[in-house]
């Protein structure tokens, strides 16, 4: 410390100074207060400094985009499926168990319920075939329950021809789903001219094998572009024409044979 008189530089603890020899002992509590409210100031200016800087943290945090976590992904994906899945149940139960009208309402009704949900479903080809399986495989066995127990009757198809039959309305349910998909990716490729697609990959390969030579780079990713359009409109009308023959087509022998 600093005598207070001389401000020359002595012990802490020292009652006279040994400059000017003044007597710092009345002196004594009043610099041992003063040393007291230093460190106590110090203190407090470290604590305001660690509160401003986690704030300013807090503050990062919060303004940074917010990235949706796994469990939240899994309920976006999950919960319009379940919807679909009792969307299906309900129709059943209503057109086959209420109303006894002829089953080829039901099929037909369960070729459009999947369409907006497969619209509206996972952007990416895998998750979206996933989706579609999963729903169509859960919703037909639901309806196989429903009818064991209005009919009283086993839930299990019995023989070859129910479990072909089973099986084909399945895949009609999955594939009206997947053409909701394909009919988003092309709605968006048309809009914002997203390329990240596996349609356009596979336009990408194609447009590569068959490249003239010189051609520019503009040229070769219009001409994907031109292939990864009409991939698109093929499995369009594959889909949906596979999924009204597996799904309706019994019923219509004439409609088998025109998408035959």
């Amino acid at each position: 410390m600093n005598c207070p008189f001389c401000d020359e530089e002595i012990k802490d603890r020292a009652v006279v100074c040994k400059h000017c020899g003044r007597d710092l002992s009345l002196l004594r509590p009043v610099l041992d207060r003063f040393a007291a409210l230093e460190e106590r100031l110090a203190g407090v200016e470290t604590a305001l400094q660690t509160l401003s800087e986690h704030v300013e943290g807090t503050r990062l945090r919060d303004t940074s985009p917010v990235r949706p976590g796994l469990r939240w992904r899994v309920a976006i994906a999950v919960v319009p499926s379940l919807v679909l899945i009792l969307l299906l149940l309900a129709a059943h139960w209503l057109i086959i168990g209420v109303l006894d009208l002829n089953t080829w309402i039901l099929r037909l009704v369960s070729i459009l319920l999947p369409l907006p949900f497969g619209a509206f479903g996972p952007r990416a080809i895998g998750p979206a075939l996933g989706v579609a399986a999963a729903v169509a495989v859960t919703a037909v066995w639901g309806m196989l329950a429903i009818t064991g127990a209005i009919d009283h009757v086993p839930i299990l198809p019995q023989g070859a021809h129910d479990w072909i039959e089973t099986a084909q309305y399945a895949v009609s349910i999955a594939l009206a789903y997947a053409t909701g998909h394909i009919v988003r990716s092309v709605w968006r490729r048309r809009r914002t001219g997203d390329d990240r697609s596996l349609v356009f990959e596979i336009a990408q390969v194609l447009a590569q094998s068959s490249a003239p030579k010189n051609e520019t780079r503009v040229h070769a990713k219009q001409r994907a572009e031109n292939i990864a359009t009409w991939l698109n409109y093929a499995a369009l009308i594959v889909t949906a024409a596979c999924s009204i023959a597996t799904g309706i087509g019994r019923f219509f022998p004439g409609i088998t044979k025109v998408l035959q």
